[in-house]
């Protein structure tokens, strides 16, 4: 008897459980409101840049500021985000490397000149502290002010 009875007591909140949908956590996407600000279609590029020069000396603090002032400021004077990082990659020699990082957050319109700006960053980069590579990774943004 208690065998069934402890049975009923497991398979009773079962069944009562879908008849009270209130109990159940729903996820929903904030709403967003036409009337509180205007959204506009933006592209935003994040590039990263390694740290650790060739030969294992760090890019100091001040070299990256100095970079940032100087080369991609004056392309990007709408602003910018600077972010600090640590992440890793697979070398052209095959090994994994772990350095500190930058990442560098733009947005803007689309525009031939904003896409050269960001070669040209690229390029001076790779000049400048002769990285294996920079990753630019591109989408496309709603963003509202």
């Amino acid at each position: 008897m208690n065998k069934h009875l402890n049975s009923l007591c497991l398979t009773c909140p079962l069944l009562i459980l879908p008849v009270c949908p209130a109990t159940l956590a729903r996820a929903q996407l904030p709403e967003t409101s036409e009337t509180n600000a205007k959204q506009t279609n933006l592209l935003k590029d994040e590039l990263f840049f390694c740290l650790t020069k060739p030969g294992g000396e760090t890019i100091s603090e001040s070299e990256g500021q100095e970079f940032v002032k100087a080369v991609i400021s004056p392309r990007f004077r709408e602003g910018l985000t600077v972010l600090d990082g640590s992440g890793q990659f697979l070398s052209n020699s095959g090994i994994l490397i772990t350095e500190k990082s930058k990442r560098v957050i733009l947005i803007y319109e689309s525009s031939p000149e904003k896409n050269q700006a960001i070669h040209e960053i690229i390029e001076t980069y790779k000049r400048t502290f002769l990285p294996e590579s920079v990753l630019r990774a591109t989408s496309e943004v709603k963003v509202s002010f």
